[in-house]
């Protein structure tokens, strides 16, 4: 679960960097597609909860300036970006950089659950699961107002000829609406959960990669068929690591209300806490 991801110097959370050669070519790349034309005139606007469920349950047509960044990205910047650095190309999932054919396989929403959402639906404050990803920092809408999602994550399959039975290996490319209105590269890499998501996606479903930051956990979601006595329809998760302290095993589906869920990440906050004060204390003395 946890594994290298480069990330540019856009993201608010920078993540550790290779080298100085990998962090200029990521900044150089940076640079030159954040010049992408803005499409995207208004921001996110408190929309409610039923536009979500539908923008995640229905066909999403990836906005033409966003595939056509992820192409460019692969096409041009990431040669030059692995040129001759063999290492880097491993540890980001793009096996010998000089002979792989790396192509883009699908296209997913990369919706963010804060730590705040899920301590006050298990408070009981939010009744509905879409609450928990019902925030300004994943949504925007288009030129017609249509709601969608401000972030997307691109598989990235690698063949690098070695392999006749498919690809060897996976990786990815993350793109992020900026907020003067143009996509930019958000991350690149990911190897382990590009493998994951690939291994645990359903084909025919409408699924969305579910990240919660402060807990470095990424699932597979899907809006599930809505009960005759519910409000809106629930959010089904797919855990695509074994995670022992969430006691989850990968390839499981659950509620994303289910209580045992809830009650686990709330467990696994407190852990992370006391780890904290403890490393604090420990610090100190």
């Amino acid at each position: 679960m946890f594994e290298t991801i480069q990330t540019s110097t856009c993201a608010k959370v920078p993540l550790q960097v290779f080298g100085n050669r990998l962090m200029a070519g990521v900044l150089g790349a940076t640079i030159f597609f954040s010049l992408a034309p803005a499409v995207w005139a208004d921001s996110y606007n408190n929309s409610d909860i039923a536009d979500i469920a539908a923008a995640l349950s229905t066909a999403q047509t990836v906005p033409h300036d966003a595939q056509e960044l992820a192409s460019d990205f692969v096409d041009r910047a990431l040669p030059k970006l692995l040129t001759n650095d063999v290492r880097v190309a491993h540890q980001l999932g793009f096996g010998d950089a000089t002979g792989s054919t790396v192509v883009i396989d699908q296209a997913l929403p990369l919706i963010i659950m804060h730590q705040k959402d899920v301590l006050q639906f298990a408070k009981g404050n939010n009744s509905d699961p879409i609450e928990l990803i019902h925030n300004a920092n994943n949504w925007i809408k288009d030129q017609a107002a249509k709601l969608a999602p401000k972030r997307i994550i691109f598989s990235l399959k690698v063949n690098d000829g070695t392999s006749e039975s498919g690809p060897h290996s996976w990786s990815s490319v993350t793109l992020e609406m900026s907020p003067s209105g143009s996509w930019r590269v958000l991350q690149v890499g990911a190897p382990k959960l590009a493998r994951a998501m690939k291994l645990y996606e359903s084909p025919r479903t409408k699924q969305f990669l579910l990240w919660i930051p402060d807990l470095n956990r990424h699932y597979l979601g899907q809006i599930g068929p809505k009960k005759p006595d519910a409000t809106h329809p629930p959010i089904i998760l797919t855990v695509l690591f074994n995670d022992p302290l969430a006691q989850r095993s990968a390839g499981e589906q659950f509620d994303i209300t289910s209580g045992t869920f809830i009650e686990r990440l709330k467990k696994l906050y407190q852990d992370l806490q006391l780890e904290k004060s403890l490393q604090g204390q420990s610090n100190r003395e």
